[in-house]
């Protein structure tokens, strides 16, 4: 049988508990209206692989110390901050099979929530061990911006390289999960750990990460919380619909280029590309690559010290590899 998230994390419920309740606590304004929004956005938890991942490395190389803590509430404020924000601009209605917040509560409401969440990261910096990670979270707080700028100019000039998606993915996705994994590493009372190495390994695990949510979009069990299609409704340029199109002649090519940018697409229109995309060997190539990242990922957890933390380190990876949400 396998192993689900709660599973694998098991030796870490304490910290995981404890972080819960520090993050909880952040999302408090003193203002009504602001209060009832961020009280909504922290039900809307999701796997937490970020502060997990902190946790995991400083304890197999160190120690969880407190700035652990603080660095790992801060990296979740940006990446909270910054969903707020991607779903403004995607227009995105649903997240994990809840209401996005801007579904709610309006465009304006959730960009301001994001701000203040940002605010939020920022006042959690109060040490000056603290301050030594600043140049990792404000590279995160530009990169994720960045990331999304990149993917709207991606869309609008129909840009279909790999080297394009790479960009995005590694500015929204995996420069965060790196900067966990080098969180985790910076705190834990080691001076010996090689940081730029586990950057590194976060980066690979980031990289294979969204690249498992793109080919689950492709996926008709809907099982993956953002709805299956939403990338072709959203018009989101992804490795599986790129290399779809590398198989196909010009004017099939052509074709599903204006169904794909075809605004207001039906449901019988996104299935037809899903379909496609499908039949085309382009998911299972995709496959392949997201696997090449993950097996460096493995690789690394192998040359760690052998410890029930870096055991839970690999079970987390491959569980990432084989999940269908």
């Amino acid at each position: 049988m396998e192993k689900n998230l709660a599973d694998i994390t098991q030796c870490l419920s304490k910290e995981l508990s404890s972080f819960e309740n520090l993050f909880k606590d952040c999302f408090h304004s003193g203002n009504a209206l602001l209060d009832s929004v961020l009280s909504y956005t922290s039900s809307l938890k999701g796997k937490r692989i970020r502060p997990i991942l902190t946790f995991l490395t400083a304890e197999i190389f160190g120690k969880i110390t407190e700035r652990t803590f603080r660095s790992a509430v801060i990296i979740e404020l940006l990446h909270t901050a910054s969903l707020l924000h991607d779903d403004v601009i995607d227009n995105s209605r649903k997240r994990r099979n809840n209401s996005t917040v801007n579904a709610l509560f309006g465009d304006r409401i959730a960009i301001l929530a994001g701000d203040f969440l940002y605010g939020k990261a920022l006042a959690a910096i109060n040490t000056k061990e603290d301050f030594m990670l600043m140049d990792v979270f404000s590279k995160i707080a530009m990169l994720l911006p960045q990331g999304e700028v990149q993917e709207t100019d991606v869309t609008n000039s129909r840009d279909l390289s790999e080297e394009s998606y790479v960009n995005v993915i590694y500015n929204k996705t995996a420069s965060l999960i790196s900067a966990a994994v080098e969180c985790g590493a910076s705190t834990c009372m080691n001076p010996n750990v090689d940081i730029n190495q586990l950057a590194e390994f976060g980066k690979n695990i980031g990289m294979a990460f969204q690249i498992k949510d793109d080919i689950l979009d492709y996926d008709f069990a809907d099982t993956v919380g953002k709805g299956t299609g939403n990338d072709i409704r959203e018009k989101k340029i992804t490795l599986p619909f790129i290399y779809c199109l590398q198989t196909l002649n010009e004017d099939k090519r052509n074709s599903a280029l204006d169904l794909f940018f075809k605004d207001n697409k039906t449901d019988g229109e996104v299935q037809h590309l899903i379909r496609l995309v499908q039949d085309s060997g382009a998911v299972e190539r995709t496959d392949k690559i997201q696997k090449d990242y993950s097996c460096k990922a493995l690789k690394a957890v192998d040359n760690m010290p052998l410890n029930d933390y870096s055991v839970c380190l690999r079970e987390l990876v491959q569980y990432l590899i084989i999940r269908n949400k």
